[in-house]
């Protein structure tokens, strides 16, 4: 079976070879054309069909690319895609489970490292410019850190989420 990807790598590999352009220079542009392609930089997910706004129930394997790439910013383990192809990841115990699991893998300090900076707009901390004369590079990278550090502990210590908001302890650099 032709995939998209290939359709697409094929074309320019022969279009190379027809303008008298040797067989390297015919692959290296069939693989330019592929690491540009949306389906190899990016995780397209697809809605079923259904109405837009209708919500849906996820099946396994879709939960549990999900539920990695949100915890590790990665794909699924043996196990996550084990557990899925099974049919038990749906279930609320195992997926607690398995939610617990990968929280006690060092892969989910990407959580910490991905997530937290993008929905709490941190990276808006990197172009900031306070009017401040103590306000150096090495503060802002301690800001960003501590951030990360709070935000991780709560998440590790299974803290509620209104402790980014009320706790009443954080860390220093």
């Amino acid at each position: 079976a032709v995939t998209g990807v290939q359709t697409c790598a094929l074309p320019i590999y022969s279009e190379e070879r027809e303008h008298g352009n040797g067989f390297e220079a015919g692959i290296e542009m069939a693989v330019r054309a592929l690491l540009v392609q949306s389906d190899f930089l990016f995780r397209i997910e697809l809605d079923p069909a259904t109405p837009r706004q209708a919500a849906y129930p996820l099946g396994g394997l879709d939960l549990a690319s999900r539920l990695s790439f949100f915890l590790w910013s990665s794909v699924p383990d043996e196990e996550l895609v084990r557990v899925a192809a099974s049919g038990q990841l749906t279930q609320p115990a195992v997926f607690a489970r398995q939610v617990r699991r990968m929280l006690a893998d060092p892969r989910s300090k990407a959580l910490a490292k991905s997530f937290m900076p993008q929905w709490l707009q941190l990276r808006s901390l990197a172009v900031s410019s306070p009017d401040d004369p103590d306000f150096d590079e090495g503060l802002r990278a301690a800001m960003g850190t501590e951030t990360e550090l709070f935000f991780d502990s709560i998440v590790r210590d299974d803290r509620p989420v209104m402790d980014l908001l009320t706790a009443n302890y954080t860390f220093l650099n």
